[in-house]
């Protein structure tokens, strides 16, 4: 008899599933923890000489009084009407000019706050806030290299600006020099030694440099000073992660869950590990949660295919590799699995279909071939099945019960000679280890041998 065990499924799992984690490290920089916005400055009125003294004063008082109330009770659009009229009556009005910056950042304008927080600087080079503004926006549009020289500049006028530093150290880290952005942390660190967000930035780096223990370290400071700091959970799940501590990791990757429920990328990876410590049903659980919140996520169906097939529930796993080949019809693997699940149904024919397609998209899927055999073998097609077994034993290291398939084979068809070579090379390989398909092998070898003479 063929061994009918579900073939591991587990190398499909999340095969479609190109996310934010790769292996055991994720370089996951964020920016957190800090305004990008800051502080918007007091205006000041100043007259115009087109203007009546009065007049002038007045309209600008106005104005200013208008976008300042609208400043504080965030109503940026508002604030941008009143400020860009500021600035049409006094042009040279920098704190006019920055607010509007500040304003244009929190309507996500960020070309229209660059060009504000650029003209402020043409007014005064020297204004701390608009150096640190225009540098944190630039490094949040991901143009670092841009940052560098005004966050730079702004760390040097207040050098004791813990936030100055930081911004300037994820500048750096952003454009690729970790040794200068690790100072500049450090910098910030010495500063603000409780600031919670410069570990973190630290263990990111720590991550990406793939030195996970220090990384762990790094993401503990800063979850012990910031409890509410989710990411730190995560950055010690990931560094725990690739130093192999798989099962510490679980734990980190839930409290981070526990704060951010909604983040599916993290939660499809924590079923992946669960799968891998042989934990399916807490797999399937978190895979059901991520399928109701969206389903149509890439690889979500053909992963719980998977974890179905491992709890041996075909029919569902059926199901959802249908899914799956709905949005992938040309996944030869994905054919393949779903071809076992049927065959472990019982569904031969159906079975048989998909193993061929699979073949036909890519005819070296060994697994495939397999679950191929195994099908023609049950519908008794023994001399279809033999080529396919025959492949399988030239394999470097051949599965031991192809020998015995193989020999079963030659039985049914009466090749004599070639059901004993196999029988006898199944039990110089087995040493006990399927004591049942033993005992019926050996009997046959008797047998085999009365009635060849040997």
């Amino acid at each position: 008899m063929v061994d009918r065990g579900h073939v591991e499924q587990r190398e499909r799992l999340f095969l479609q599933q190109k996310n934010k984690m790769t292996g055991a490290v994720c370089c996951f920089l964020l920016i957190i923890g800090v305004s990008v916005r800051g502080v918007f400055l007091p205006l000041q009125a100043r007259a115009q000489s087109d203007l009546p003294h009065s007049e002038s004063t007045l309209k600008i008082e106005t104005l200013s009084h208008d976008a300042e109330n609208a400043l504080n009770g965030h109503d940026f659009a508002t604030a941008v009407k009143f400020l860009k009229s500021v600035v049409e009556l006094q042009p040279d009005n920098a704190s006019a000019w920055f607010n509007l910056g500040y304003a244009f950042t929190a309507l996500r304008q960020n070309e229209d706050a660059l060009q504000a927080y650029r003209k402020t600087l043409e007014l005064q080079p020297d204004l701390f806030e608009a150096r640190l503004n225009l540098g944190i926006l630039l490094v949040e549009m991901k143009r670092p290299q841009e940052a560098l020289g005004h966050l730079e500049r702004a760390a040097a006028l207040k050098p004791r600006s813990a936030r100055a530093h930081l911004y300037y150290a994820r500048a750096l880290a952003a454009a690729g020099q970790t040794d200068a952005a690790v100072k500049q942390f450090q910098e910030t660190l010495h500063i603000q030694p409780t600031l919670a967000i410069a570990h973190f930035d630290l263990g990111q780096i720590d991550l990406h440099e793939k030195q996970f223990e220090e990384g762990r370290s790094e993401f503990e400071k800063a979850a012990s000073l910031d409890p509410k700091l989710a990411q730190a959970q995560l950055g010690m799940a990931l560094a725990l992660e690739g130093l192999n501590r798989q099962a510490d990791a679980v734990i980190y990757f839930e409290k981070y869950l526990a704060l951010k429920p909604d983040d599916l990328e993290t939660r499809f990876h924590l079923a992946r590990i669960d799968l891998q410590e042989g934990k399916n049903p807490e797999a399937l659980e978190n895979l059901d949660k991520v399928y109701q919140a969206n389903p149509n996520l890439a690889g979500l169906a053909a992963a719980l295919g998977d974890v179905y097939a491992l709890l041996k529930k075909f029919p569902e796993s059926e199901k959802y590799y249908r899914q799956a080949l709905d949005l992938t019809p040309g996944d030869a693997d994905l054919r393949r699995a779903l071809g076992r699940t049927l065959l472990d149904q019982g569904k031969l024919e159906e079975a048989e279909a998909e193993f061929r397609s699979a073949l036909k998209i890519n005819s070296q899927n060994q697994a495939a071939s397999s679950g191929l055999a195994a099908t023609l073998y049950l519908q008794k097609r023994y001399a279809e099945a033999i080529p396919l077994l025959e492949a399988q034993a030239r394999d470097p290291n051949p599965p031991i019960s192809v020998f015995f398939v193989l020999a079963t084979c030659y039985d049914h068809l009466r090749d004599q000679r070639k059901a004993l070579a196999n029988y006898e090379r199944y039990l110089g390989l087995s040493h006990g280890e399927f004591p049942d398909q033993e005992w019926q092998a050996q009997q046959r070898v008797k047998l085999l041998r009365h009635m060849l003479g040997k």
